[in-house]
């Protein structure tokens, strides 16, 4: 018998006895996640920090949140703060998602970067801000080109920066695998030039093709930081359902850093429920989406 499990009770059900947080521990978690991720926590997020994390206390053999807590304020490497991020922030992405943006780039911005790339040889820099699972990312680099052309997108010509502060999802953006219902809204005849046959052949699983994931860059960090590890502007910024999540403060300070980062004529696109904001420096246009002046 294990010494350390009381008679009658097996370890299992010994890791499954951890309760609710109280008001005062979900008070901590929310101090921390709006201190160090911005989210914007009501009292309803109560239920999420326990749905999400009650397994992450089992593994650590921990029957409170206010132990939890403890003990990622004692860890110094930061790997158990990653764990809390992972687990809290919304990762929803898809093809195609919010067709009316991609509609847009086709329509307005990819004639336009097309000209002046022909005419001053400019090399586009576009960044997908919280890039979850890689989807729109990829969804940029096979429209510009489709719309480029090899020619154009070659040798440098196109870079795309995608960043998420959870590392989950970067790492399944990383091997650029899809199952069939993932690419579903993906065009066939986008599907026949952009995707190969995966190796999980039993769920139809299909991979972006390599030349698509050479020219993206996933890179982990957090948008909440005081600077960013980019040294260049971006003619497109794609960041998307994510100042939704955020304290109005925070969201304000986000998104004059966003504007920074673009270059001169630059765009910004947003959520399609992200629209009534007015950024200094921005002009805005149709389906939330915004131009730098």
């Amino acid at each position: 018998m294990n010494l350390h499990t009381k008679p009658g009770f097996s370890h299992r059900t010994k890791l499954e006895s951890v309760r609710e947080p109280t008001d005062e521990e979900f008070e901590l978690f929310r101090k921390l996640v709006l201190t160090k991720l911005g989210l914007n926590w009501g009292s309803e997020k109560k239920y999420l920090l326990y749905s999400r994390l009650q397994k992450r206390l089992q593994h650590l053999k921990l029957s409170t949140f206010q132990n939890y807590f403890n003990y990622i304020h004692k860890e110094k490497n930061g790997s158990e703060l990653q764990h809390l991020y992972n687990a809290v922030t919304t990762t929803k992405s898809g093809f195609y998602r919010e067709k009316q943006h991609f509609e847009f780039l086709r329509r307005e911005i990819l004639p336009e970067l097309k000209e002046r790339m022909l005419r001053n040889r400019l090399k586009l820099r576009f960044w997908s801000a919280g890039c979850a699972s890689g989807e729109e990312a990829f969804n940029l680099a096979m429209e510009a080109h489709d719309f480029l052309g090899t020619g154009l997108i070659s040798n440098g010509g196109l870079r795309i920066l995608a960043s998420d502060v959870n590392t989950e999802v970067l790492d399944s953006a990383l091997k650029g695998n899809y199952t069939a219902e993932q690419i579903n809204n993906v065009p066939d005849e986008m599907k026949k030039r952009f995707f190969v046959s995966g190796a999980n052949q039993q769920n139809d699983e299909q991979t972006i093709r390599t030349d698509i994931r050479k020219c993206i860059e996933f890179r982990h960090f957090n948008l909440m930081a005081s600077e960013y590890p980019i040294a260049t502007k971006f003619q497109l910024i794609f960041c998307r359902n994510l100042l939704y999540y955020l304290h109005p403060e925070i969201r304000e300070l986000l998104l004059k850093k966003l504007v920074d980062h673009l270059d001169e004529k630059g765009w910004l696109v947003l959520g399609v429920t992200e629209s009534g904001y007015n950024v200094e420096g921005l002009q805005k246009h149709s389906f939330s989406t915004y131009r730098k002046i």
